[in-house]
């Protein structure tokens, strides 16, 4: 179940301005950071994903290829591609070499999980660290990698809970 990305982008990347990517070795969890978003319906995480990816492709001084993760996790528990994996992102400066980006909807500073996310984030990751060789050790949120907020307080909290133990 991960819903293309032509369910919600409106446009294609731009590979000039993206990198290959290499033998994936790590993956990062984000949250948007922008408001709250507790929202359910998939028209509302379609368009926040194009709110993203539109500013993530305006943005100045150097603009992006496309949006900067990989995948992105919303309320309803619903897993969407978004760059193409076959390009490294662009979601934590310097590191994104072998990186796979996460980004989980919403603003976990100022908001909380429910179980139906939890339960996403934890079968996802999960698989991806099997199909790819990626111990839990080699997960990491963006606060653990770079001196920001991201992925929020409680995202963050859940990651280092779901380190111990919840995901394999």
């Amino acid at each position: 179940g991960v819903l293309s990305r032509t369910a919600w982008a409106g446009a294609a990347p731009i590979p000039a301005r993206m990198d290959s990517m290499t033998p994936i070795r790590r993956i990062t969890i984000h949250h948007d950071g922008m408001s709250p978003f507790t929202q359910t319906s998939a028209d509302a995480s379609r368009a926040r994903l194009e709110s993203i990816r539109r500013a993530h492709v305006q943005r100045r001084p150097q603009p992006f290829g496309d949006i900067g993760y990989h995948y992105a996790i919303d309320p309803a528990g619903r897993i969407w591609a978004g760059r193409p994996i076959r390009y490294q992102g662009a979601h934590v400066r310097a590191q994104n070499e072998g990186n796979l980006g996460i980004v989980v909807l919403g603003n976990y500073d100022q908001q909380g999980l429910n179980e139906t996310q939890k339960r996403a984030i934890i079968a996802f990751v999960g698989s991806q660290m099997r199909s790819k060789g990626i111990r839990s050790s080699h997960v990491a949120t963006h606060q653990e990698l770079a001196a920001t907020a991201c992925p929020g307080r409680s995202l963050q909290a859940f990651m280092i809970t779901a380190r111990n133990g919840r995901l394999a």
